[in-house]
């Protein structure tokens, strides 16, 4: 588990080596040479566009400062709760659920609340 060490040349060096590639006859190498210069011009690209869009940035956050400022971004909105919604009326009470639905009273509560009211009234507390 050694460090990983990756040597990367200038595209000129590549354009060099393929030319002695393509004198030798060897075009396995060419091939593979042409193939690492592509990826290498690649890379430069991707950089010097990196460094473009950096540099603009920079200039847009400057003539912003220097005309009084530049707006600060807006905050993102947290989306939104869904509202609750009328279940309907058990136990004398309102019932609200966020997904719709309903709610019933409870027949054997009510009987049980008829010969036993102190214990519904215990239930109902707690």
């Amino acid at each position: 588990m050694g460090l990983r060490v990756e040597i990367t040349y200038p595209p000129k060096y590549y354009k060099e080596q393929i030319a002695k590639a393509k004198k030798a006859g060897d075009m396995k190498k060419v091939k593979e040479l042409e193939k690492d210069l592509k990826q290498r011009e690649a890379e430069i690209n991707k950089q010097e566009a990196m460094d473009r869009n950096a540099r603009a940035n920079a200039a847009d956050l400057k003539a912003g400062s220097a005309m009084g400022g530049a707006k600060p971004p807006k905050p993102m909105k947290k989306p939104k709760k869904p509202e609750m919604m009328y279940g309907g009326m058990a136990n004398n009470k309102k019932h609200m659920y966020s997904a719709g639905g309903s709610v019933k009273d409870n027949p054997g509560l009510k009987a049980l609340a008829k010969q036993r009211p102190d214990v519904v009234a215990k239930m109902m507390k707690g």
